[in-house]
């Protein structure tokens, strides 16, 4: 069941990356999830993502907000925390893993001989390559995935591309290994945001972002304010601040949803010891 009022007003769902992407594969989760029939937008980066959904109060952005091997998206935080329509927030998110698939019109692997991906994408997949692809492979650079995927039509059935699964949906190819990353238990988490008004559940889940006052025990006293409303704080993050220098913004995600009294109590209270203050959003909990 959706946590939003209504779903129906969304016109646009923009998403970073190019076809086949982790966030396209992740913007599919969601429109199915909410049924949302929308326009599909991509977007180069996350910044043009938020001023899009800024400016356009019936569209929603899908971004990558955390990597289980690399942390925090420091671009995806700081663009929502600049972002000067306080209405944009986190309406759900998604955990996804994020592997990297050998991809070839060939149906066996070991006929493969040649390999067309960038730079990037090897790298993550240096491991397999070295140790199951043949030693005299031919790799052939190219700038992104959506360029090796078309480019594989020029070339016989013996080359691969690096790609996802939706990579292999879009150009019809098939998966000959499912996850050939370096990494093989990576994840991403996705959020998608927007200015929609979302519901209490039982699930809910609360993110704010702010920065202390500078004086012994600011941090504990917020914490207090929590524990003594019985109020779960799940994550606490801390990142260098953009908006002022020597100061770190505090990423805090705690369970209960912001139109919850107790925890519009606790956030009154808070404030007292804090001198700025981004709510991030209420959203499910997956």
């Amino acid at each position: 069941m959706s946590n939003f009022k209504d779903t129906t007003k969304i016109k646009t769902v923009a998403y970073l990356g190019r076809a086949g992407s982790f966030t396209e594969m992740a913007k599919d989760y969601f429109c199915e999830k909410y049924e949302l029939d929308a326009y599909q937008m991509p977007f180069r980066t996350i910044k043009e993502i938020v001023a899009y959904v800024e400016d356009d109060a019936d569209a929603v952005g899908i971004i990558p907000m955390e990597n289980a091997k690399e942390g925090i998206i420091r671009e995806s935080n700081d663009n929502l925390i600049k972002s000067s329509n306080e209405n944009i927030k986190i309406l759900s998110e998604t955990i996804m893993p994020t592997n990297n698939c050998l991809l070839s019109k060939n149906s066996e692997i070991y006929n493969i001989t040649g390999l067309i991906a960038p730079a990037p994408a090897i790298a993550r997949c240096q491991e397999y390559i070295k140790s199951e692809l043949p030693m005299n492979l031919n790799i052939i650079n190219v700038s992104d995935t959506e360029e090796a995927a078309r480019l594989l039509n020029s070339y016989n059935l013996t080359y691969a591309i690096i790609g996802t699964e939706k990579t292999a949906e879009i150009y019809n190819l098939n998966i000959l290994n499912p996850n050939i990353s370096n990494d093989k238990d990576n994840y991403t988490k996705f959020i998608m945001i927007g200015s929609l008004d979302t519901e209490p559940t039982e699930h809910s889940t609360s993110s704010i972002a702010i920065t202390l006052i500078d004086k012994p025990g600011a941090l504990y006293k917020i914490v207090k304010e929590f524990a003594d409303r019985k109020i779960n704080i799940t994550y606490i993050h801390a990142t260098p601040s953009k908006l002022e220098a020597d100061e770190y913004i505090l990423y805090l995600d705690f369970a209960g949803h912001i139109k919850e009294p107790r925890i519009e109590d606790a956030i009154e209270h808070i404030k007292q010891h804090i001198k700025y203050y981004r709510f991030m959003g209420s959203y499910e909990r997956i």
